[in-house]
């Protein structure tokens, strides 16, 4: 918990979008295996810019491709995406992909890459995903996010449609009325990841507790 808010406080000082990706990798994910990191945001005109990274020989920083280049990529990154791979994790569990969100929407995605396929996935999730939050925040704040709208959901200006298999199953389970130990039981993972999965579930859908995510999930005939 102090890592995590010792990298809030340091975002006060306004560091560069690399600087940033240097940091994770480095200072917070380095024990975890982590070597490369890159911060992508979406533009009004469905874009896509890498804003900053580090670790990466191709050197993307900077650029920017149109929606159609983009959406015809065929690699680990479009296909979490774009929900050709409805899952955070790249197939050989070396990549990691959380989007970045403004308002409910989708502003962007942070991407980690790991040296080595990871085993333990649930918990180290969990670990990244206690760094996209406040980093989605800060691009919001500082304006980085807040010009870039999502990619079009279809379901009600959400982002629905990018929700997780794990994520629509503990979302069925809360319009069931069931509880984050009885889901955890039921799907096997722990109860801290039932409820690191509900809030990222609470963000996407743009809601506050369960009652409202079960009446949204219902209303998009979501399960």
């Amino acid at each position: 918990m102090r890592d995590i808010r010792n990298f809030i406080e340091w975002l006060s000082y306004h560091p560069s979008a690399d600087d940033i990706a240097r940091s994770l990798v480095l200072d917070h994910l380095s024990s975890l295996g982590a070597c490369c990191a890159r911060i992508g945001i979406l533009n009004s005109d469905d874009s896509l810019t890498f804003l900053g990274e580090y670790g990466y020989e191709d050197g993307e920083k900077g650029k920017t491709f149109t929606g159609t280049q983009w959406r015809a990529w065929q690699n680990d990154v479009a296909d979490i995406a774009l929900g050709r791979n409805p899952d955070s994790w790249s197939t050989d569990g070396q990549l990691l992909m959380f989007s970045l969100r403004h308002h409910g929407g989708i502003q962007g995605h942070l991407v980690i890459r790991f040296s080595h396929p990871v085993q333990d996935r649930a918990n180290i999730e969990e670990i990244v995903l206690d760094y996209a939050i406040p980093l989605s925040l800060y691009l919001s704040l500082i304006g980085e996010g807040a010009k870039s709208n999502a990619v079009a959901p279809n379901r009600d200006d959400t982002g629905a449609d990018q929700l997780t298999a794990r994520q629509l199953s503990i979302l069925s389970g809360m319009v069931e009325g069931k509880t984050n130990h009885e889901l955890a039981t039921e799907l096997g993972f722990s109860v801290s990841t039932i409820r690191h999965e509900t809030m990222r579930i609470y963000q996407a859908l743009s809601v506050s507790d369960r009652k409202e995510a079960a009446r949204k999930a219902l209303s998009l005939a979501l399960v």
